[in-house]
């Protein structure tokens, strides 16, 4: 896929406004996007770990600093599962801090802009979000996915953090699409979820839903 020329003022303003949250402080989750304390992190970000079903590979698009896969990798061990971490993010800064996070994986991270970037392998499990691609090029990031990240038999983990919200535009970029109901849109989108895992949150501002899509899901 190529991305358009006139996506790139975008997709600069995503990678300014993601360092200049992210960076400005020091708990790991915050640093991924999270607000309050640790266990809203945990009850928010633990369903995507729990989607994984099986040993394997799982690629984190917009890693950030790492912390979420550095947890995708406790919570799987809890159940005797190995993970082979992969992680791609839009700012070098934050992949540097991943780096550092888990050094023995420093070569398993890639800069890289999700809606265009062609990874050098293929994954067994993969973890993203519709807003880090304008609204109108969501069918087409999901396609792109499909086509160049995931192994046969693979899983592609679409996660919503604003479930259930009444404001789900709340913190989203002009452009991106915001929705309360994940499998709904991507019903709309073409694509149907094989599976879901929830996160309720303790503030009531939004849950979280990670909607399981198969490869199948994607037709050439």
């Amino acid at each position: 896929m190529v991305k358009p020329e006139d996506l790139q003022p975008w997709f600069a303003n995503l990678r300014t406004v993601l360092e200049n949250a992210y960076l400005a402080h020091d708990e790991p989750w915050r640093q991924s996007g999270m607000s309050g304390p640790a266990e809203r992190w945990t009850i928010l970000r633990k369903p995507i770990a729990d989607c994984i079903d099986r040993s394997g590979s799982l690629l984190d698009i917009g890693c950030a600093n790492g912390y979420l896969l550095q947890c995708c990798l406790a919570w799987t061990t809890e159940r005797g599962l190995q993970l082979d971490p992969y992680g791609v993010d839009i700012s070098p800064q934050l992949l540097d801090l991943a780096r550092q996070r888990l050094p023995q994986y420093a070569d398993h991270f890639f800069v890289g802009n999700a809606l265009d970037w062609i990874p050098p392998r293929k994954f067994d499990f993969v973890r993203t979000n519709l807003e880090y691609v304008p609204a109108n090029y969501e069918k087409a990031y999901l396609d792109h996915l499909f086509q160049h990240h995931l192994r046969p038999g693979g899983r592609l983990l679409v996660a919503n953090y604003a479930e259930d919200d009444p404001n789900p535009a709340r913190g989203l970029l002009p452009g991106s699409h915001a929705t309360n109901q994940i499998l709904a849109h991507l019903d709309e989108l073409g694509f149907a979820a094989v599976g879901r895992r929830d996160g309720l949150d303790p503030r009531g501002r939004g849950n979280t839903r990670v909607a399981i899509l198969p490869l199948l899901a994607f037709s050439l």
